[in-house]
């Protein structure tokens, strides 16, 4: 069918649609006009004939009133007593009639107010509109008045006013359909032209070539309409470009990356995968790899939780995962995607890291081990030599005798400190043991918070330093009482150290929805922010110089992060500069897991 054709259908039938809704609506609406006006005059008519009956305990006297009130009026005059029984009837005998007391309009009237209703009546057995009065009597009502109106009479009024409308509906319908056809003969040479050139579009050519296919012309608003359609095409076609030449790239760059990508959808199936992903889940290739679901791609489950939890959160998750027969360490990164709950999946094989961190672990645990027993030698003949030179008895010569001890205090100074340095090493490799687990067992945090306290009273009160302690009672912790003794002294000795003689320390504790917070807090030098970020570094100092000759090793805040991280904890700092330092240790509640997990 043409588009003329099918505009001047579209059109004349949306012109008969709306003369037919509105001869239906209008008529709808007479009718109820009618409806609600007659029943207005019933019960007009019903309340001023009330006004003029007589109360009905005549049957005579009741029944002429009816008869007359009636007479030549079309209507149907009834007289109901108040226990609803009929005293007259214009049309009927009141003794073949029954009780009235249970319709509507007469209870109405019966209370005192202006009843109307509308029924088939079982006395004539045609349908009537009734409305009943109350005839009033010292203020009560001594009787009911109703009058009846056969329904027909009323339906052959609205009846006529319906045929009005419907033909003015149709007369309507009749111009719409003309001034449709005029419509649709001006529209169709210009939409057949933009339908020529839409398919052109679609087709493939470009906006130039489409221009050819169909005149120009019609009305100004297609006019317009044709010139976005031509902007539009333009700008579909440099799109459609872009995002094959970003589609090129994108291929370019995953098959060129080491790590292995999978692009998966909202149900975790697999939209798209580079060769290194192919090779790590031996996948023969891209076609026979899309559509699946990961765990079918991949064949783990560990793999799958990582992309459910991504996708679950919407956040970026990552994890270190084993995958491959080979048993392959690797870092895998989940990040969401656009609307549709997609998600990319890259996995980078850290498999040579780890093992180079396990032989550094080893080198670092074996040749501390290996140093101990030679320091620890040195260190106990230089002591004993320092006994021994200054037990000497007098004589001799007096310049060498100060000379030769200060050399063995040297030695001495530092046999101690490669003792200290070693002692740490091997306290970080235990704790760095791959797979190690922690003994613990549930104490009060408040004892622990107080053998660290002794611990480092020695110092404290040779510096002058007060330690004020602050836990909170019945405060207890499933943690290793050793290990965080040992976290303890380390913070409470820094703090010994970098603080002004006199300078009060506090060491403190507490519960928050997270877990125990231990904290070791001093006013002494502070550290610059500069420094806060790698002060749990291994060897980090702030001031080198200054951490020698006060004999630190530069490994005890990375021995208490550790500590902190083998509990499933962590290690903080703030600092001012000038004003302190505040060290804090988080515990939380639960079982320990094993550090580097």
């Amino acid at each position: 069918m043409s588009l003329y054709r099918r505009c001047f259908l579209l059109l004349s039938g949306a012109a008969a649609a709306a003369a037919l809704l509105f001869a239906l609506v209008g008529g709808a609406v007479a009718g109820r006009a009618c409806a609600e006006a007659s029943a207005f005059a019933l019960g007009r008519s019903a309340g001023a004939l009330a006004a003029l009956a007589p109360e009905g305990r005549d049957p005579g006297q009741a029944s002429a009133f009816c008869a007359a009130a009636a007479e030549g009026s079309g209507f149907r005059i009834t007289l109901v007593l108040p226990d609803g029984s009929v005293a007259a009837d214009s049309e009927a005998d009141p003794a073949s009639m029954g009780n009235h007391g249970d319709r509507p309009e007469l209870r109405e009237a019966l209370a005192g107010r202006v009843g109307t209703a509308r029924r088939r009546s079982a006395t004539l057995g045609s349908e009537l509109a009734y409305a009943a009065a109350p005839v009033l009597r010292g203020g009560r009502a001594a009787a009911a008045l109703r009058i009846a109106a056969l329904v027909p009479t009323i339906d052959a009024q609205v009846a006529k006013a319906r045929w009005a409308i419907a033909a003015s509906a149709l007369l309507l319908a009749a111009l719409a359909a003309a001034a449709a056809a005029a419509f649709s003969r001006s529209l169709a040479l210009p939409l057949a032209g933009l339908a020529s050139r839409a398919r052109a579009y679609a087709s493939g050519e470009l906006p130039a070539a489409a221009r050819r296919a169909a005149p120009r012309g019609g009305p100004a608003e297609l006019a317009t309409l044709e010139l976005a359609l031509e902007a539009m095409a333009s700008q579909l076609d440099e799109r459609i470009r872009g995002a094959e030449a970003q589609g090129e790239e994108l291929e370019a760059v995953l098959h060129s990356m080491t790590e292995a990508v999978l692009a998966l959808d909202g149900e975790l199936r697999v939209r798209l995968v580079n060769p290194a992903a192919l090779a790590l889940f031996g996948l023969g290739s891209a076609a026979e790899a899309l559509g699946r679901g990961l765990l079918e791609a991949a064949r783990s489950t560990e793999l799958e939780a990582l992309a459910r939890s991504c996708a679950g959160a919407g956040a970026s998750r990552r994890a270190e995962l084993v995958l491959g027969p080979a048993g392959r360490w690797f870092r895998a990164l989940a990040s969401p995607y656009g609307s549709s709950g997609g998600l990319v999946l890259a996995l980078e094989d850290e498999t040579e890291l780890k093992r180079l961190e396990r032989v550094r672990r080893d080198f670092v645990a074996n040749v501390s081990h290996e140093l101990r027993t030679p320091v620890q030698v040195i260190k106990g003949f230089a002591e004993s030599l320092l006994e021994q030179v200054g037990s000497f008895p007098e004589g001799g010569d007096p310049e060498a005798r100060p000379t030769a001890l200060r050399h063995l205090a040297i030695v001495a100074r530092n046999a101690s400190r490669m003792e200290s340095l070693i002692g740490d090493l091997l306290s970080l490799a235990q704790l760095e043991r791959e797979g190690a687990r922690i003994e613990v067992e549930e104490v009060e945090v408040g004892r622990l918070l107080e053998e660290a306290a002794e611990a480092v009273a020695p110092k404290a009160e040779a510096k002058g330093a007060r330690i004020g302690l602050s836990c909170p009672e019945g405060l207890r912790a499933c943690v290793n009482p050793g290990l965080v003794v040992q976290a303890l002294v380390n913070l409470l000795d820094n703090a010994v150290k970098y603080s002004p003689p006199g300078g009060p320390i506090a060491l403190s504790a507490s519960r928050d929805d997270a877990g125990i917070r231990i904290e070791v807090r001093d006013q002494g030098l502070g550290i610059p922010a500069k420094d806060l970020g790698r002060l749990f570094e291994r060897f980090y100092r702030v001031d080198k110089a200054r951490s020698r000759e006060l004999g630190g090793t530069g490994l005890g805040l990375a021995i208490v992060k550790h500590i902190a991280l083998a509990h499933g904890g962590s290690a903080s700092v703030e600092s001012w500069e000038g004003e302190g330092s505040a060290f804090r240790i988080l515990l939380p509640q639960g079982e320990p897991r094993a550090p580097g997990s």
